[in-house]
């Protein structure tokens, strides 16, 4: 240290790995993994009869995604915010083969409703 200016020496040919953004990405997956658990009936086709409503409420501490493993808290809003296709697709591709269309998902407030029907045969 000279002058309070501070020098440091990389080498170019020394490759450091940034792992924090992998991580996080590891982990928001997970996340997600953990809504989509709560938004997959299982045997819906048993409680499923002509339309069926059901919402999940993200206020407070009801949106907050935490991992076991892992300091930073996910939150459900955001999913819905900002993954929301991603939210659909998911539920299309588990309800869409039991014979159940995902006819809308929308917010009200700090709710998020999903409305499912059974396609009529």
């Amino acid at each position: 240290m000279s002058n309070d200016i501070e020098f440091f020496i990389v080498s170019p040919k020394t490759f450091v790995k940034e792992t924090t953004q992998e991580l996080y990405i590891k982990k928001s997956y997970e996340a997600f993994g953990e809504l989509m658990k709560e938004l997959l009936i299982p045997d819906p086709q048993d409680l499923v009869e002509d339309s069926f409503l059901f919402y999940i409420t993200c206020d407070g501490e009801n949106d907050k995604i935490i991992l076991e493993d892992y300091d930073f808290v996910f939150l459900k809003t955001r999913f819905f915010d900002f993954k929301s296709e991603a939210i659909k697709y998911s539920l299309y591709n588990y309800y869409n083969p039991r014979g159940i269309k995902v006819n809308n998902l929308f917010r009200d407030g700090k709710n998020y409703f999903v409305e499912l029907t059974k396609y009529i045969k």
